[in-house]
């Protein structure tokens, strides 16, 4: 059976694509996404640098020799803070941080000579290879002497998969029971995410134990790293708190969720005898226009017969907030009146319904003004 081996290494990377091209799509306005979706892309790239190694089709594919050296070494620095920015997303990466990328940048570095090699001399080193099978480690890559790059990039990766999990723990005994109740799904999902990551590594570090002592692959280690690669896509494109929670954990606020009646934007006591401010605040509200997706700017205006630069200036001087805010405050409250009749089955519909066009603004503007994701709203709302 293990001959099958390649070929399920090329179908969890296809499928790792697949997952790659859904995050880049569905998430691409949301800056924490494209750290989730390297450390895809480079399970995605070991798994198909297996299949091209042990089909040999590496030859037509000759740019992949030592590469997977490169990803090795970035894969769990990336992942550490992803982790971090995930559990943390209101504190930004510190300048000493950045540090933790001296060691990936220092292999890329020292592994630059292979990577400019002839055709001819990458078509003997392969050629090597499969007349034994642990020539990679017994021969220089670039810079770096034999048998240096492989157990020290496995080992650093399995040190930072460890140092990400106690992330994990640290921040869930610091908040408590309500922040791990409020995020436990998306807490199941970074766990997930570090362990599949951990035990990655631990299975390479034994591919590696056995290449260099029996000079010989092992495909049962290679056939669990595949299904953990193709467990974590499908747990998350169908864990529906896990999405809304792209931009990170939350943080839980200890007072009850706003009424429908706070989040709805009014006008400052200043001019609330004004006549115009009161028949704008008025039109507007009983117009409803704002449930309709295509509402914006030129269109309030043109009903208002003024230019959109003049009633975007009259909405900050009314209600002291942005036109963009101004309509998120009037939405997410249509929203919340129909909260009784709601359930998380249902949510996506009284969304478009809301006058929300994507479920990125609208999660985003939901967590912002209530303080929690939508379907935990739903389900603890009193």
């Amino acid at each position: 059976m293990f001959e099958y081996v390649p070929y399920l290494s090329f179908l969890t990377s296809g499928l790792g694509l697949f997952f790659i091209a859904f995050l880049g799509i569905r998430f691409r306005q949301i800056p924490s996404v494209y750290g989730l979706m390297f450390i895809i892309f480079a399970l995605v790239f070991l798994e198909f640098y297996i299949y091209a190694l042990t089909s040999k089709h590496i030859y037509q594919m000759l740019f992949l020799l030592r590469t997977p050296n490169i990803i090795r070494a970035f894969l769990p620095i990336v992942l550490y803070l992803y982790v971090r920015a995930k559990l943390h997303p209101q504190h930004k990466i510190a300048g000493f941080q950045w540090l933790h990328f001296v060691f990936p940048v220092g292999v890329l570095i020292a592994l630059m000579p292979d990577l400019f090699m002839s055709t001819e001399a990458k078509t003997a080193i392969l050629d090597a290879y499969y007349r034994q099978n642990n020539f990679f480690i017994s021969t220089p890559s670039g810079w770096i002497p034999a048998g240096f790059v492989q157990p020290v990039s496995i080992s650093v990766g399995i040190i930072y998969g460890i140092a990400s999990l106690l992330i994990i723990r640290r921040t869930k005994k610091k908040y408590g029971a309500d922040y791990v109740y409020v995020n436990r799904q998306n807490l199941v999902w970074l766990n997930l995410l570090t362990w599949a990551v951990t035990v990655y590594f631990l299975l390479q570090l034994y591919q590696y134990v056995n290449l260099f002592l029996n000079n010989s692959f092992d495909p049962p280690s290679q056939i669990i790293k595949c299904l953990l690669g193709i467990t974590l896509f499908f747990y998350f494109m169908t864990t529906p708190n896990v999405q809304e929670n792209m931009d990170g954990c939350i943080i839980p606020v200890n007072k009850p969720s706003p009424s429908p009646q706070v989040i709805e934007p009014t006008l400052l006591p200043e001019f609330s005898q004004d006549a115009m401010a009161i028949q704008l605040d008025q039109q507007v509200k009983v117009s409803q226009d704002f449930l309709n997706k295509d509402f914006d700017l030129p269109r309030m205006a043109e009903s208002f017969e003024m230019s959109p630069v003049k009633l975007s200036k009259l909405i900050r001087k009314y209600y002291g907030i942005s036109f963009t805010e101004f309509t998120n405050r009037l939405r997410i409250q249509a929203f919340l009146k129909q909260a009784t009749n709601l359930n998380p089955y249902t949510l996506e519909t009284h969304m478009y319904q809301s006058g929300f066009s994507n479920r990125s603004t609208f999660y985003v503007a939901f967590k912002k003004y209530v303080g929690v994701n939508p379907s935990f709203y739903l389900r603890e709302r009193p």
